[in-house]
């Protein structure tokens, strides 16, 4: 009877108790591929997927940069599209590292991209991206504790360019960056930096769009430096004064009139690299084995490189990188 009585005043004072009283746990962050979360940016809410691996905490962060006229839905394939930037979301779910795809905002030509802060791209957005991509990481540090020192940015044409922008805004946050079908702007409002910072160009020799030995971009989309310039500036920054180390990569797919070569610049300030993806042949598109693009489309863009995976080789060479 005492036990019974001892319980029955427990049960009462339990029961008597504010909900506020009662610790709750807190709520593991969801993972997976986390779509169209939002964040307020400038006074602007902006968009983005996130992709979190179950061993999220102190990995790395892989930012994705989608092209002009396109989104953070069609970089990584979601309307069913083909998406060589696709196969970075397996990647990460394999190698444990956090994926963060931003959207751009509209320009005034009524197409998605970013402000690259080119002076003679005149219809690119004019937001302030660099705060937005900063605003990004601040919140997903404080969510998600990712590694500081290994925060890697890979971004396609316009998106290579935003990465540029990246490099000289805000060189402290960024460990190394790759650009696909892009060049440094030979006009450009960005401020400038002498950060070392790893850095990897993979572009296209025959790319109708984007000049590979430099010049007036297609469409307006102005003026850049050859590629071989944009290397030489990213080895200059980082010290390199060393020959570059020549690979030719095996040419699997002989039915698409491209083959790679691969000149590996290293022994950089802090042990940065340059790495150069010659893609002999190719386009203004990402070299890709699985995600193929259909010939309708090569059409307008060039030759697509099927001899190597884009995000394998751009991975291999962010993966030892660290502040």
């Amino acid at each position: 009877m005492y036990r019974f009585i001892i319980a029955l005043i427990f049960l009462s004072f339990i029961s008597c108790q504010d909900d506020d009283d009662i610790p709750n746990p807190t709520p593991s962050p969801l993972t997976g591929l986390l779509k169209n979360k939002q964040l307020e940016s400038n006074g602007i809410e902006r968009e983005y997927h996130l992709f979190v691996p179950d061993n999220y905490s102190n990995q790395p962060l892989v930012v994705l940069l989608h092209g002009n006229r396109s989104s953070h839905d069609d970089i990584i394939g979601e309307d069913d599209i083909t998406a060589p930037f696709k196969v970075w979301l397996s990647k990460a779910e394999q190698d444990d590292f956090l994926v963060l795809i931003p959207n751009g905002t509209l320009g005034s030509n009524n197409r998605r991209g970013w402000n690259d802060c080119r002076t003679d791209a005149v219809n690119n957005p004019i937001a302030n991206d660099v705060l937005f991509i900063e605003d990004l990481l601040d919140s997903l540090e404080n969510e998600y504790n990712f590694d500081n020192d290994k925060v890697y940015v890979a971004g396609i044409s316009n998106g290579g360019q935003l990465a540029f922008r990246l490099t000289q805004e805000i060189p402290d946050r960024i460990t190394a960056f790759a650009s696909v079908a892009a060049s440094i702007p030979e006009n450009s409002a960005c401020s400038e930096s002498t950060v070392p910072i790893s850095a990897l160009f993979m572009n296209g020799t025959d790319d109708p769009i984007l000049p590979y030995f430099g010049g007036e971009m297609a469409s307006n989309r102005g003026t850049v430096l050859s590629t071989q310039q944009s290397v030489n500036y990213w080895t200059t920054r980082n010290g390199i004064s060393t020959s570059p180390i020549i690979e030719n990569f095996p040419d699997i797919n002989t039915t698409d009139d491209c083959t790679v070569i691969k000149s590996l610049y290293q022994n950089g300030d802090n042990n940065t690299e340059v790495a150069h993806y010659e893609i002999v042949g190719g386009g203004h598109t990402e070299p890709s084995i699985q995600e193929r693009y259909s010939n309708v489309f090569l059409i307008w863009v060039g030759k697509q490189n099927g001899d190597i995976e884009m995000a394998d080789e751009i991975w291999n060479f962010f993966k030892d990188k660290s502040k």
